[in-house]
């Protein structure tokens, strides 16, 4: 008997250091996760208004993961005078999608910060991503830039749901399809455009709001965005932080007792300003010295560049000056 209870003492012994072992890992893990998430939220714009001092555009956005740890993103920013955002979506959950997550973010603000043509960010996003995505994992993504002193939309789509246009009614923004990043490198990405009429709201999303399921394991849907969306604009509340509150309210409702299935992502741009037409004058003096067409091109590329002209165009247009 006494040998038995020292062997049942023993065991015990092993069994609670191993549970210590293993709280202690799980205590590290989530200690790590709690960190990880920290600075995900922080690569994501969080203060709203987030442009005080404007009175042309207002935005909010919202992140909600389902894990600690989530692959959504969003960001924006103002570069002359041009607001460049992103929404997107990455396959999967959890540590790699984060990981990819931060990735994707952080490639969208270098490349912006010098190019403005959205289907050529997407291009040099989809390069960079497809040659170090050893573990296929691809990235649905919207990139928009919008003109702010004339409401010019310039926008591509990759693989992502198309936005919701809030305005003097409810739509849908057409969008081409194309493939979400990190597929294929060298896909030809396909640019559009529209013009945002004052005091629209751009509203963008990811498929978390609307295959959010409920108990019965029956998906948000559409229909009921779209119904909240115009719901929103019968009672004049046509405003980006109203918008979103009132999505996760609705959301949160249908959703009830469920455990959250997916991450999601709202960002909702309203262009508060009337467009105006923009004019430009620039001159420059050359003397009567064939050699001086070199300073000629430098000029027109400059012009051409502050006007977002397509390099084809800039060519054609120096290419005529010259013969002239």
């Amino acid at each position: 008997g006494m040998v038995l209870l020292g062997f049942i003492i023993v065991r015990a012994g092993r069994n609670f250091r191993w549970l210590q072992e293993v709280n202690a890992e799980k205590e590290r893990i989530g200690s790590e996760l709690r960190i990880a998430s920290s600075i995900q939220q922080g690569m994501l714009p969080k203060t709203f208004p987030p442009f005080p001092e404007r009175d042309d555009v207002e935005i909010y956005g919202s992140l909600v993961s389902a894990k600690e740890v989530g692959g959504d993103l969003y960001d924006f920013f103002i570069r002359d005078e041009k607001l460049f955002f992103v929404i997107g979506d990455v396959s999967g959950k959890g540590v790699p999608a984060s990981l990819v997550m931060a990735v994707t973010r952080s490639l969208f603000r270098m490349v912006a910060n010098h190019e403005s043509s959205p289907d050529r960010i997407v291009s040099s996003l989809n390069d960079s991503m497809t040659e170090t995505n050893e573990a296929n994992m691809f990235v649905t993504l919207f990139v928009g830039v919008l003109d702010l002193p004339t409401g010019r939309l310039r926008y591509c789509n990759a693989g992502h749901m198309g936005p919701v246009l809030i305005g003097d009614k409810v739509g849908t923004l057409p969008v081409e399809p194309n493939l979400p990043i990190g597929l294929m490198k060298g896909w030809k990405f396909v640019g559009q455009e529209a013009l945002i009429l004052p005091q629209t709201v751009i509203f963008l999303f990811t498929d978390g709001l609307t295959e959010a399921m409920n108990s019965a394991h029956a998906r948000f849907g559409d229909k009921r965005m779209l119904a909240v969306a115009n719901a929103v604009l019968e009672k004049q509340e046509n405003n980006p932080e109203i918008i979103i509150r009132r999505m996760s309210e609705a959301v949160a409702q249908y959703v009830g007792p469920a455990e959250q299935s997916d991450d999601l992502t709202m960002l909702a741009i309203q262009y508060t300003k009337a467009p105006r037409d923009v004019r430009i004058h620039r001159a420059i003096t050359l003397p009567n010295d064939v050699k001086q067409i070199a300073r000629l091109h430098e000029f027109v590329d400059e012009v051409c560049e502050s006007l977002d002209f397509k390099p084809s165009t800039t060519m054609q247009m120096n290419l005529a000056l010259e013969e002239a």
